[in-house]
């Protein structure tokens, strides 16, 4: 709540704000996507940039020994799965991705920047490879950048909500 008092207080102000939702864990899904990007809002017209969790360097080993000691069984679970197998951290990544952004496009005003990790994009191939890669070059539209926070066409859904991501990995 200090955080989220202080940015509050910040965009009151007059300063331009951007939010870090990174990065995102499991078990977390859509109802968690939507309470966080509606506080986001609640703020105004901001950006929120987003990275899911991915098993390399020291900050994973952190993350999974903090949910072994808390007690949080099915998060040591997932993570230990992302850890073990390179297509299930694949598969999360994408997800949570892909889930942020569909969330997103129900608040206007609210741009979800997505951070796709270097491994996530060496481990697609064609037409997701590209998405990708254009989400990772794509600039952010902060306000103070002169750009007026809007969706770009690089930070969108990577699939539609009836389409499985399975057929584009």
């Amino acid at each position: 709540m200090t955080r989220w008092q202080a940015v509050d207080e910040l965009q009151q102000a007059g300063v331009s704000v951007f939010v870090s939702m990174s990065t995102t864990y499991p078990p977390m899904g859509e109802d968690d996507f939507h309470e966080l990007l509606s506080y986001f809002r609640a703020l105004g017209e901001v950006v929120a940039f987003h990275e899911p969790i991915n098993p390399r360097g020291a900050n994973f080993q952190q993350c999974l020994t903090a949910a072994e000691q808390a007690g949080y069984d099915d998060v040591v679970e997932e993570l230990q799965q992302m850890q073990d197998s390179h297509q299930y951290w694949v598969e999360y990544a994408l997800e949570q991705l892909n889930t942020v952004q569909q969330v997103a496009t129900r608040f206007d005003g609210l741009e979800v920047h997505s951070w796709p990790d270097d491994e996530l994009v060496r481990s697609t191939s064609g037409q997701l490879r590209s998405k990708l890669k254009a989400m990772q070059q794509a600039v952010s539209p902060e306000s103070f950048s002169g750009k007026h926070p809007s969706t770009s066409p690089e930070q969108s859904k990577l699939a539609h909500e009836t389409d499985p991501l399975g057929h584009l990995i």
